[in-house]
């Protein structure tokens, strides 16, 4: 997770975007934005400086800009020699306006950047809201697999050589999507979503033992990978141990935390003859199911207890 970045960097990565460009303040590029939300200056232009957000990127539409022409020049001055005193990491004007000449020269004074964008105030604040969720938002890396299975985000995770990524190649070939093998990069959005995707050196890339490193996207095609996918299921290969029991019921619930976010898990015991591709497969279509409201275990529970505690239950109904 980045604690700040540059003015100069949040211009770089977002001029696209935006539509934004700077008229303003052009030393003071190196300043840094730490907090990942935006502020609109309405009360601090007005003299109001008690609660003063000014720690946060400033977005100015047309009430602002409006509002600061209709000030007397004094005024003007006045309350913008008090607001430029505050370490402000940048402005941002939008729809294309134009301040009045007396902010310019005032930030200009103060070395605080001012942007300007062609877009809508409602654009910009909402591009800019996303745009520092995802740079601020927390991060790590995972060694695993990610696959899109029918388009759940299947993280695939077990010891070295187990054989995940095997498995994953023939879910492709299967038809699924690879997003990252060997070392996968997981963000969290918001409070309860993690997008994993792999790095830009080695994406849509993949490698074998026996085979070596190809490239995923050239051999199956465009549709056979993507650059990011929320994981929604983990998947822990493991060899099989004959002397362990393993669920067969699907009653108890695992789970693997990740970033504080608390995701399904299951684990699935490797040996030869066995279809992990397949598995796999149905685990994410029952996965779906389940965030359908259809959880075919406890169904299946809910049911034999009913007969059993039928009071005129039969020996029919276990029977075909």
């Amino acid at each position: 997770m980045i604690k700040s970045l540059t003015v100069a960097d949040f211009i770089e990565r977002t001029k696209e975007n935006l539509k934004i460009q700077t008229i303003a303040g052009h030393s003071g590029l190196e300043r840094t934005i730490a907090i990942p939300d935006i502020n609109r200056p309405g009360l601090a232009l007005a003299g109001y400086l008690d609660f003063f957000a000014f720690d946060r990127v400033q977005v100015m539409g047309l009430t602002e800009v409006n509002y600061m022409r209709q000030l007397d020049e004094a005024t003007l001055s006045e309350r913008l020699q008090r607001v430029f005193k505050y370490e402000v990491p940048c402005f941002i004007i939008t729809r294309g306006l134009t301040p009045p000449e007396g902010f310019v020269e005032q930030a200009n004074r103060a070395s605080v950047p001012v942007l300007r964008s062609l877009l809508t105030t409602t654009k910009v604040v909402s591009k800019i809201i996303i745009f520092l969720d995802n740079q601020f938002s927390p991060e790590t890396s995972l060694h695993g697999v990610l696959v899109d299975v029918y388009g759940v985000g299947v993280m695939i995770m077990g010891r070295a050589g187990v054989g995940k990524s095997e498995c994953a190649l023939e879910l492709i070939e299967r038809g699924h999507r690879l997003v990252a093998d060997d070392v996968v990069f997981i963000r969290r959005r918001g409070d309860r979503f993690l997008y994993g995707e792999g790095s830009a050196l080695l994406r849509h890339h993949m490698e074998i033992r026996g085979l070596g490193i190809f490239d995923v996207k050239n051999i199956f095609g465009v549709g056979a990978v993507r650059n990011t996918k929320r994981v929604g299921l983990i998947v822990e290969l493991e060899d099989w141990d004959s002397s362990k029991e393993y669920d067969r019921i699907g009653i108890s619930e695992d789970s693997y935390t990740i970033l504080e976010v608390k995701l399904p898990k299951i684990t699935v015991p490797v040996r030869p003859g066995r279809n992990m591709a397949i598995i796999i497969e149905v685990a994410a279509l029952n996965h779906r199911l389940k965030e359908m409201g259809l959880d075919s275990e406890k169904l299946l529970t809910e049911r034999l207890t009913q007969v059993l505690t039928s009071p005129d239950k039969d020996q029919d109904d276990f029977e075909p």
